[in-house]
């Protein structure tokens, strides 16, 4: 857990109160960053995973639609 200090006030920064894109960027870069790690690791043939975001993120980018942010509002934390 986080704290957000803005205007001289804190409040803790969960997974809850952040924006469904704002967690739509965390999944996209731990992806990348996963990719990276993992390709450097375990496998050469996971530097192939950071193209799903980076697809990801192109087609929101043309369409204005994101579908992570779609299926993040499905989890149970997002709803209400």
């Amino acid at each position: 857990m986080f704290t957000l200090k803005t205007k001289n006030v804190s409040e803790p920064v969960t997974l809850r109160n952040l924006p469904t894109l704002r967690q739509a960027f965390v999944v996209a870069s731990g992806l990348i960053v996963a990719g990276y790690v993992l390709a450097a690791l375990v496998h050469p043939a996971f530097i192939y995973l950071p193209l799903l975001p980076a697809g990801g993120l192109l087609f929101s980018g043309l369409t204005g639609f994101c579908p992570m942010v779609y299926f993040l509002q499905k989890l149970p934390w997002n709803k209400g």
